[in-house]
């Protein structure tokens, strides 16, 4: 499915600059027909796009590398050129970086290696597939961007998702209105009171200390809990496995571990 905006700007850079990069294709299968032999023709694997454009221009001929692949490897092939389009919307992109390691078996590293990408970037793509489905909805059609459901991702609940989804949508609220909505709603900033002393102290800090956690959970792109003391506290991250963890390293900065 080629937008055609999208298409004419294709066809337009291939009428002044030429095609830069080459289709890959394969040998057709030969045909009953065809006495065994594919008779010259090829199966296009990956540069749809490029092909129609050159179609609608009328070029005779295009440049194009003949690869030796299987059916596995032309599916995979296809997937990967799908995923370099500039035009993918962020649930688009997320389900690609699933099909690769569902089907394909690909860690987070191979992932990223083979769509140009870094592992913290498919790793916060592939957790975008854990929201609610109407709120993938809302996101794939451009109503919330991916910094709001970064924050709504700090819900572990999907119907608290789409509850939050659906007062941003009416607010309008911007990402930082809706980390305070995300707070309020696991509870975040209500600091217990052992005295009406002790309680002012406490409220003038914890404006502070919930800033802070919501920032953390925006950087993080997972659930962050601050308890925060007088003299002591502890900050508790969440995380789902190997690669989420590796991935929360990186976001802070951290070497990976060595293997």
């Amino acid at each position: 499915d080629f937008g055609r905006e999208a298409l004419q700007e294709l066809i337009d850079s291939i009428r002044q600059h030429g095609i830069i990069q080459p289709l890959i294709v394969r040998l057709a299968t030969a045909s009953p027909s065809g006495g065994g032999q594919a008779g010259g023709r090829f199966e296009l694997i990956a540069g749809e796009r490029r092909w129609r454009a050159a179609q609608e221009i009328g070029l005779a001929t295009v440049p194009a590398i003949i690869r030796s692949a299987n059916d596995l490897e032309v599916l995979e092939l296809s997937l990967i050129e799908n995923l370099q389009r500039a035009d993918l919307n962020p649930i688009e992109e997320a389900q690609g970086y699933a099909r690769l390691a569902n089907e394909f078996g690909m860690r987070q590293e191979d992932i990223a290696l083979k769509v140009g990408r870094s592992r913290a970037a498919v790793a916060n793509a592939l957790r975008l597939l854990d929201l609610h489905p109407q709120v993938q909805v809302w996101l794939a059609q451009n109503l919330l961007s991916v910094g709001h459901a970064k924050v709504l991702l700090a819900l572990k609940a999907p119907e608290e998702q789409l509850l939050a989804a659906e007062t941003v949508l009416r607010r309008n609220a911007t990402v930082r209105s809706t980390e305070r909505l995300v707070a309020r709603q696991l509870g975040i900033g209500r600091p217990r009171r052992k005295s009406r002393r002790v309680g002012i102290e406490l409220s003038a800090t914890a404006t502070g200390v919930e800033d802070l956690q919501n920032r953390l959970q925006q950087h993080l792109a997972t659930h962050v809990t601050i308890h925060h003391g007088d003299k002591r506290g502890r900050i508790e991250i969440e995380y789902y496995g190997t690669d989420d963890l590796q991935r929360i390293v990186a976001a802070l900065g951290l070497p990976p571990a060595e293997s």
